[in-house]
């Protein structure tokens, strides 16, 4: 039987970026509660790490995965307040930089010369520490008359027009950007839920992680526990999405639950599983052994998918 009940006393001995999601999302804690808990980010532990690898022009090292992109991102996911001066000077430069007026009113240059990713991770930097940012509403309005006839998208469709088939890479890398660009109010919540509700049922279709025409397996690595997954989408990345969605109890995600489930140990704790080749700032948890981030985030898809197992 495993342990569930002793899992969150072993997530809130974590850093203050497990703490904090612990305590709103499996304890049920008042926001005047673990808000004080997110606010120690910016000055101890993960947070602290990567503010100290912030270089004095407001950019993180070059690199796979050590880019400004990429930290930024993983500070979003971190609950790194978004009014930290230093982080949010850091974003402001990042989308000036990359996000110019022209380019942004420019449908065609940012079709041709971007991939889809990159735009949803723009819309999702820019949302999140500039939500005023002028440049944030045609991007976003862009981006979702991009979406393909099967309900996702594709950053295959710059090199490849002919492309019909969705990524589930693209697909979350865009919705992700788009969730937070609709809770900013850069888009209607109305027209983002509509362009979603698209997308997810196209996941729905594929169990998350399968061919909707054989069942087979697409890719073994989209199965790994991996985090920060980066650009690559996972299934854990997926389910982590969803359990804000009316989605999260659809049965089709029966498959992909009991299948990530099943990896549980006998203390109910989920591993970390074959980081993705590159070069990290640090590392947040030890490559093959347990993860307090893969098991919040299992753990709080569980809670919303189906109640907790005991």
């Amino acid at each position: 039987m495993h342990e569930t009940k002793a899992v969150p006393d072993w997530l809130m001995q974590g850093d203050p970026v497990i703490r904090w999601q612990t305590m709103r999302d499996l304890l049920g804690r008042p926001e005047n509660e673990w808000q004080p808990e997110r606010e120690k980010i910016p000055n101890t532990g993960w947070g602290a790490q990567f503010l100290a690898a912030l270089r004095p022009d407001g950019t993180w090292p070059p690199g796979r995965w050590t880019d400004t992109v990429w930290t930024l991102l993983t500070l979003i996911d971190c609950g790194m307040p978004a009014d930290q001066a230093r982080v949010r000077n850091s974003a402001q430069r990042f989308m000036e930089s990359h996000l110019t007026p022209e380019r942004a009113s420019d449908e065609k240059w940012l079709m041709t010369r971007m991939d889809l990713c990159h735009l949803g991770f723009w819309l999702r930097i820019g949302a999140y520490f500039t939500p005023s940012d002028p440049g944030l509403p045609p991007l976003a309005a862009t981006i979702l008359r991009a979406q393909m006839p099967d309900g996702g998208w594709n950053c295959r469709k710059r090199i490849a027009p002919k492309t019909c088939h969705s990524s589930f890479h693209t697909t979350f890398n865009i919705l992700e950007g788009l969730s937070v660009a609709a809770d900013a109010g850069i888009i209607s919540m109305s027209d983002f839920r509509r362009s979603e509700a698209r997308a997810l049922e196209f996941m729905l279709e594929h169990r998350m992680y399968r061919s909707d025409k054989t069942g087979v397996i697409i890719s073994e690595r989209f199965t790994n526990l991996t985090f920060p997954s980066h650009w690559h989408y996972t299934v854990l990345r997926g389910l982590d999405y969803m359990r804000n969605c009316p989605e999260i109890t659809d049965p089709r995600l029966d498959d992909p639950v009991a299948m990530l489930d099943s990896r549980r140990n006998a203390v109910g704790r989920w591993p970390s599983e074959k980081r993705i080749p590159g070069i990290t700032l640090f590392d947040m948890e030890k490559p093959s052994a347990e993860s307090r981030w893969n098991t919040l985030r299992m753990l709080r898809v569980l809670t919303l998918a189906r109640g907790l197992s005991k």
